[in-house]
């Protein structure tokens, strides 16, 4: 059993000195290889995004006008779009390129997907609900479940717009509303637009050469192809007994993949870039009386003790009690810590550190047999560089016969050849090729989700964000009237582990500036320039500087790839924290006044008006005709479709008087017809 550090404190400076030196020559093997690249999937790769679980509908493009258009189906879209129907707002479109809601977890059902924060803080409205997951730590499939419960619920499933991406949005200001295009051919008017695009919304594949030259199957993780692999997300991988093949990473999805592949073919070959930290899950079955037990209010606190505990904060009881807040009360709160100088308390922390790693490669060396894979398996950089990872079975597959560990050393593979890929020198046939290497994170914002927006004065988004994020709490900026962004990480809010929370959080503040800008009668709202950039210096100086610790680290996605300094120092969280964040939110709203906000014109009458008229769900298009009891309209209903419905509620809805909106109506119908 290695020792622990903390066991002799006359030698805690050699073994640190000795950890450091090994950290950095980790780090710099990963150093050397460029991994900057951003792979589009275009051309011969564009097949990596096809969506496997359902198979794309024809229909006609759409063109409406609708009160609120939210881009994105996941947790974030939909709380958005629950928060937005408790501000009385009417049609809301919600846009996914998926084919279902759920977000990233439509996206992943790879055998073993599970969420690894506990499932009663992770997923959101259960109180609402009534409902209580079965398992501490919920599947995949539970939480898509979830996720399509809370469509049904809000009534978001009647207008989405699905297996539908955005293209561009522009804002009209004559009309004072936003024009959203889609790859389908859409045009839709909305006065409100939201972005819930996700932090995990566009899938990473490694920019190898020869990529595209692969003739066996090859999948991202996010699109699963069961049609090759047989078997479901619990496993069962009937497909793959004759099959050789290649996982490429092991982070999160990989270390829930690799034992249902490892089970199941005939060899599987795992090639290693930095190996994670792998702690102990320790999923179990839902206690009935525990759950007869809760009180009101039960998820909401539970899910701010969780948030409390693992960003450093303190609370006498810990509601939650796994290996998140495990790591948190070991490496930052523990009591050793109190009373220390911020020089002693740094150096107790780092001593904290190396014996949680000691424990987490002790307990690889206690699993796996071979001492070379042991050994190849070991991480060696500070616990929290890199998100932790939590399974009972992933290192216990490197015991199977049939599963081997390829060690890159940092490097990566090197190409990808017609039967296989070259790690190492060494050529690797391979039947099928799965890449399980995440999504991007980090990258220009615009870029991310796929699409630019131009605001007020024809400006992009792109241009105003590219020298670093400027906005109002991470949910509103300048320039683009009636835009709210639900922020990820790094982007002027304040995330944790718990992801679901913080959306949670912004949902609730984005309804309430749309409820606001609805009750007073406004038409539009807008943050100020001042406000914006008073909003970037506040976060600026509440931010601590851990360059030199994020320096420290293995390259991954917290560091920018062992580049941090290459991040714009905008793109940053609260730096007090995200329990402090949420109160900062609360607090602004209790004050009422919106501090930095201004609003347009709207009357309430025409605000009213506007809010509470919804088109019935079967009205069709209007079109001339010659003869009947409408002549002199020159108006007919039928068909499916009204045309121009969304074009007379949009008139009325920006307040133009009734004979304008006739006349407008008229000369479309006249031009339609011709």
């Amino acid at each position: 059993m290695p020792r622990n550090p903390l066991d002799s404190p006359l030698e805690h400076q050699q073994s640190l000195d000795d950890m450091r030196r090994k950290y950095r020559a980790e780090r710099d093997k990963r150093l050397s290889v460029d991994r900057s690249d951003l792979l589009d999937l275009e051309g011969e790769l564009a097949h990596y995004l096809d969506d496997p679980y359902l198979q794309a509908a024809a229909r006609r493009p759409i063109r409406d006008d609708v009160d609120a258009v939210v881009v994105g189906a996941g947790f974030g879209g939909l709380l958005s779009g629950a928060y937005l129907r408790k501000a009385g707002v009417n049609r809301i479109r919600l846009i996914d390129r998926a084919g279902g809601v759920g977000g990233v977890w439509y996206w992943n059902r790879y055998p073993g997907a599970m969420c690894d924060v506990e499932s009663y803080i992770y997923l959101p409205l259960l109180e609402e609900f009534g409902y209580i997951p079965s398992d501490k730590y919920a599947l995949g499939a539970d939480i898509r479940a979830h996720a399509e419960m809370i469509a049904r619920r809000y009534r978001l499933d009647t207008d989405a717009l699905l297996q539908t991406s955005v293209t561009g949005a522009r804002w009209d200001e004559v009309l004072r509303r936003w024009e959203v295009s889609t790859d389908r051919g859409d045009v839709i008017s909305t006065q409100f637009l939201v972005l819930a695009n996700g932090a995990l919304s566009k899938l990473k594949l490694p920019d190898l050469p020869g990529l595209e030259t692969f003739q066996g199957h090859a999948f991202h993780t996010s699109r699963w192809d069961y049609s090759y692999t047989g078997g479901d997300a619990r496993g069962d991988l009937t497909g793959l007994r004759d099959q050789v093949v290649g996982v490429v990473g092991t982070g999160a999805s990989a270390v829930q993949c690799v034992p249902p592949l490892g089970r199941s073919a005939k060899h599987l070959y795992v090639f290693q870039r930095t190996p994670s930290t792998v702690a102990v899950r320790a999923n179990r079955p839902t206690d009935p009386e525990w759950a007869q037990s809760l009180e009101p209010g039960w998820q909401y606190r539970r899910m701010v003790n969780f948030t409390t505990l693992v960003t450093g904060g303190h609370d006498d009881e810990d509601l939650v009690s796994d290996g998140w807040t495990d790591v948190y009360r070991d490496v930052l709160m523990s009591p050793k810590f109190a009373g220390l100088s911020p020089a002693e308390a740094a150096k107790a922390i780092e001593v904290a550190d190396l014996a949680k790693m000691e424990g987490v490669r002790a307990r690889v060396e206690q699993i796996v047999r071979d001492p070379a894979t042991a050994d190849a398996l070991k991480p060696y950089y500070r616990y929290l560089c890199k998100r932790p990872a939590f399974h009972d079975e992933f290192l216990d597959a490197f015991n199977y016969p049939n599963v081997t560990l390829v060690d890159t050393q940092g490097k990566g593979l090197e190409r990808v050849y017609e039967h296989g890929v070259v790690a190492n020198g060494v050529k690797f046939d391979l039947d099928g090729l799965i890449f399980a290497t995440g999504f991007e994170f980090g990258t220009l914002y615009t870029h991310r989700i796929g699409f630019d927006l131009v605001g007020r004065d024809g400006l992009k988004l792109s241009d105003k964000w590219s020298p670093g994020m400027v906005s109002l709490h991470g949910v509103t900026t300048h320039g683009f009237p009636n835009l709210l962004v639900l922020p990820g990480p790094g982007s002027q809010s304040s995330i944790s582990v718990n992801l679901v929370h913080a959306l949670w959080e912004n949902a609730a503040h984005i309804g309430y500036i749309v409820r606001r800008t609805l009750e007073e009668g406004h038409r539009t709202f807008e943050v100020t320039e001042a406000a914006e950039n008073e909003w970037v210096q506040t976060l600026l100086a509440s931010v601590r500087d851990i360059s030199a610790y994020l320096a420290d680290c293995t390259p991954g996605r917290r560091n920018n790839e062992g580049r941090p300094a290459d991040r714009s120092r905008q793109n940053v969280d609260y730096g007090k924290g995200p329990i402090a964040f949420y109160k900062l939110l609360r607090e602004w709203r209790d004050e009422g006044s919106l501090a930095g906000i201004t609003f347009g014109d709207l009357t309430r009458a025409k605000r009213t008006f506007a809010r509470n008229i919804a088109p019935p769900a079967s009205v069709g298009p209007y079109v001339k005709r010659r003869t009947g009891p409408h002549v002199k309209r020159g108006f007919r209903l039928a068909g499916k479709r009204c045309i121009l419905c969304p074009h007379v509620r949009l008139l009325f809805g920006i307040g133009m008087p009734w004979q304008v909106v006739l006349t407008s109506a008229m000369s479309n119908a006249r031009r339609l017809s011709t």
